[in-house]
């Protein structure tokens, strides 16, 4: 017996017939002549439908009429509550405006990036002069004082094998100095060792540590690690947009949602 076949029958036993027919957007007659090979018309539309809602197919076109679900079945459009088909309408509408937004800003921080080098490369050769420092840093204010653009650069840092000397270092200190005393030290200088949910390390934290004052010779040589540990693994372009208000301070244009 075919799979579609094998599903229609098993859907048909647990459901009855007329709930199938239901599912499937047919007439029960339908459903029946299908289930004893006596259609008459060709049953290609009605087996994807079965193979779709009873068997989990997904389908590269959703039929007329239906919906899919999140475990990728199809239901008739008619079966699913008012409030769920609102909800499905307004947030597919503003995934469509998001995604939207986010096409026209990744377009403008293209055209930014491209269009700010083209200046400085200009400006540079026109001139003879040297926009930016030696990391590539610049910025750029329009004529009246009133905006600003700036581009900065970030390195992207990382640490080798070497950290791991520098923890068994610190680790061996806290456990001198926390012998007879309070043990929340150690708390504090193992949160910086902790990692993130993709496993990477905060490098500003384990850097604040070097900040220290701490005059001992194990100390200094667990900070030397550190230092020796640190690598460069690539870096990142930033682009902020500023505007000056009436005191004369300059307000960063929010490009997120999180500063709007």
């Amino acid at each position: 017996m075919d799979d579609w076949k094998s599903l229609l029958q098993q859907a048909i036993e647990k459901h009855g017939q007329a709930e199938v027919a239901r599912r499937l957007g047919v007439s029960p007659a339908t459903v029946c002549l299908v289930s004893k090979d006596e259609y008459p018309a060709n049953t290609k539309a009605v087996e994807e439908k079965i193979l779709t809602i009873f068997g989990g197919k997904t389908m590269e076109q959703i039929p007329e009429g239906y919906k899919k679900n999140a475990i990728g079945h199809l239901v008739p459009v008619e079966a699913i509550k008012d409030e769920d088909l609102a909800r499905d309408e307004f947030v597919s509408d503003m995934i469509e405006k998001a995604k939207a937004i986010s096409a026209a800003v990744a377009k403008f921080k293209e055209q930014l990036t491209g269009d700010m080098q083209a200046f400085i490369e200009l400006a540079c050769e026109k001139y003879d002069a040297n926009l930016g420092g030696a990391r590539g840093n610049v910025t750029l204010t329009s004529f009246d004082g009133r905006y600003q653009i700036l581009r900065a650069v970030s390195d992207q840092l990382d640490f080798d094998e070497r950290l791991q000397a520098a923890k068994a270092l610190i680790d061996e200190c806290l456990r001198e100095w926390t012998k007879n005393s309070d043990t929340k030290i150690r708390a504090l200088i193992d949160q910086a060792f902790q990692v993130d949910k993709k496993g990477r390390i905060n490098a500003k934290r384990i850097l604040s540590l070097r900040s220290l004052k701490i005059d001992d010779e194990k100390w200094g040589r667990a900070m030397e690690a550190i230092g020796d540990s640190l690598t460069v693994i690539g870096s990142r372009t930033y682009f902020r947009i500023y505007e000056r208000d009436a005191k004369g301070n300059y307000n960063q244009i929010p490009m997120d949602f999180s500063g709007m």
